[in-house]
């Protein structure tokens, strides 16, 4: 089979292959897309597949990006460069679809109905403004028209059907066929800026100027918006590699300005040019040629003006042609690529994790995080490139188990934005005090969850009943959030002795993340087996903080009176761990 640049890249993912088998590459492929940060956290929460999975293998929802993806993975054994996908796995995703959109969510098995719970709401309340069905798998998916045809069909028939169920909502379905060509498109794009190299040719009635810098160059004119949209519509997502945020679409919290661009298209277009700041593309080469008109590009790249271009591909009739401010950038300077991204888009809607990127606490845990050769943490700061290869610390993920872990597991679950976005919640968590070795003590406890979680979903039926209530228990939404607490709060029991300040727990040894992760699993395992009565918090979605707190009470009660047991079963955990 003809290789492709993302194979030795994957086949360098142990962690997804080992931990997941034939869904590593759906997971790898989510990642790739979306960008995701700690994909064995994402994997957590949105892997479904399992004998009773109603052929749904993945429902990832991410509010923040008002996205959602329900996914079916095949893989099979050494395909040849011949081998094209069964189409009976692209028509299974039409029985998911009607689990997830059609049927009472209460005779749906345990294993997806948290997961359609979750979807659901995020559409009720106006989060999600696409949803992806992809059929996944490690085939060539040139020259396969019947499974083409499964996924245009499905497209069109959930579109369908949740245009009737949702009316109000402004909602695009995608079916797409994500085999290996799709992947390493994928991959080229996550590692080159302008993949799209095609010739282009554009009216150039106004004429332009051009403005130098010493490593960059610019031509600065007025782009027909017409031919904007056309390109938009031949090239989709492609037009936006270079853009760490693609066009937003209509969910709640951007209907605003896309709405108010599509207006303008629709009705007053005339004022276009005044009203907006147009867009600006890195491209690999620009030629003006004053004899027809035209500017010559080869390469783009739009940079700034995603929700600009998006917007003006979603107006539903354009009859008069307008005009658009743009700016065509070459540059080969790859720090200078970063920075000039970077500061065009903080112009647009940003993320809270943008803002506080530079605070001090930030630059502090960053700096003080490079003690951990095989550990990463952003910090928020998106220009920065992750690296593969290492233990990645999702920024937000980190905010969230350190408030979970520090008392209140309901706004740790719910408020993931809140947490970088409220000062006051901000400085709660990212205190002068707190150590990059007290993140990792409770980061690796989170991930262990997640691990633990996943054991329990390979043994399938041979899980025995214990392991049934935990598996219960471990799949309701806010789960994890509520362990963390749960664990927090039974700590001083565990360990047999007073502990002062709880932001001094640490382990003694942080250099072996793998190895801590799995001295937590004991841990787990104590508090879980009283799960039963954490469950009354998560009767629909980890809510309400009292309930939260009660329920923790009475699990702490059960650990005291077993405290000097679990003393003895856990010396080894215990004698790993700092808190003075």
């Amino acid at each position: 089979m003809r290789q492709r640049e993302f194979i030795s890249n994957y086949e360098a993912r142990e962690d997804l292959k080992m931990m997941y088998g034939d869904n590593a590459l759906m997971l790898y492929a989510l990642q790739l897309r979306f960008d995701i940060e700690d994909i064995i956290s994402v994997a957590s929460e949105s892997l479904t597949d399992g004998h009773d999975d109603k052929k749904c293998d993945l429902i990832f929802v991410e509010r923040e990006l008002g996205i959602a993806v329900i996914a079916q993975a095949y893989n099979k054994t050494n395909p040849k460069q011949s081998d094209l996908a069964p189409s009976n796995k692209a028509s299974d995703l039409n029985a998911a679809a009607a689990w997830v959109f059609a049927s009472d969510t209460d005779t749906a098995p345990e294993q997806i109905k948290e997961s359609i719970i979750d979807l659901q709401e995020a559409i009720k309340e106006g989060e999600i403004s696409t949803i992806y069905f992809w059929y996944v798998h490690n085939m060539n998916e040139d020259n396969n028209p019947v499974v083409k045809e499964e996924m245009d069909t499905l497209q069109l028939s959930v579109q369908k059907l949740v245009d009737s169920i949702y009316p109000n909502n402004s909602i695009k379905v995608s079916a797409i066929e994500v085999g290996l060509n799709t992947i390493n498109k994928w991959y080229v794009t996550s590692n080159r800026r302008i993949t799209i190299e095609d010739e282009l040719y554009i009216k150039n009635d106004f004429g332009g100027y051009e403005i130098k810098g010493d490593k960059w160059k610019a031509y600065v004119t007025a782009i027909s918006g017409k031919w904007l949209r056309e390109l938009y519509l031949e090239k989709g997502e492609d037009l936006f590699s270079g853009n760490p945020r693609n066009y937003l679409g209509m969910g709640k919290r951007k209907n605003n300005i896309n709405q108010g661009i599509i207006t303008t298209v629709e009705t007053d277009n005339d004022n276009f040019w005044a009203y907006n700041n147009g867009i600006t593309a890195l491209v690999n080469n620009y030629h003006p040629n004053n004899e027809t008109n035209e500017i010559i590009i080869n390469g783009i790249t739009i940079i700034n003006g995603a929700q600009t271009t998006g917007a003006i591909g979603a107006a539903k009739t354009i009859e008069n042609d307008f005009f658009i401010p743009a700016r065509f950038i070459i540059c080969n300077d790859p720090k200078i690529i970063e920075k000039i991204i970077n500061n065009n888009n903080k112009q647009n809607e940003i993320l809270p994790s943008d803002l506080r990127s530079n605070d001090k606490q930030q630059e502090r845990l960053r700096r003080d995080f490079n003690k951990y050769p095989a550990l990463f943490y952003s910090g928020g700061r998106r220009d920065d490139k992750v690296v593969r290869n290492k233990e990645v610390f999702d920024p937000y993920l980190v905010a969230q188990t350190l408030k979970a872990y520090h008392g209140d597991c309901v706004l740790a679950y719910n408020g993931k934005k809140i947490l970088w976005d409220d000062d006051k919640e901000y400085n709660n968590v990212f205190i002068d005090q707190l150590t990059v070795e007290h993140i990792i003590y409770v980061y690796s406890l989170s991930r262990a969850i997640d691990e633990y979680k996943i054991r329990l979903k390979t043994k399938g039926e041979t899980r025995t009943d214990s392991e049934e209530q935990q598996m219960m228990f471990l799949s309701k939404r806010g789960s994890k959030m509520l362990l963390i607490y749960a664990i927090s709060e039974t700590m001083e029991n565990i360990v047999g002795s007073k502990i002062n300040d709880s932001w001094q727990l640490r382990f003694k040894d942080c250099s072996d993340f793998d190895k801590l992760v799995k001295k937590w699993y004991d841990v787990i395992e104590v508090v879980l087996a009283f799960s039963g009565n954490l469950l009354p918090a998560l009767e629909g979605g980890l809510k309400n903080k009292e309930t939260a707190k009660k329920t923790v009470e009475s699990v702490k009660a059960i650990i005291v009176a077993i405290q000097v047991t679990l003393k003895k079963q856990l010396k080894e955990f215990i004698s790993m761990l700092k808190w003075k």
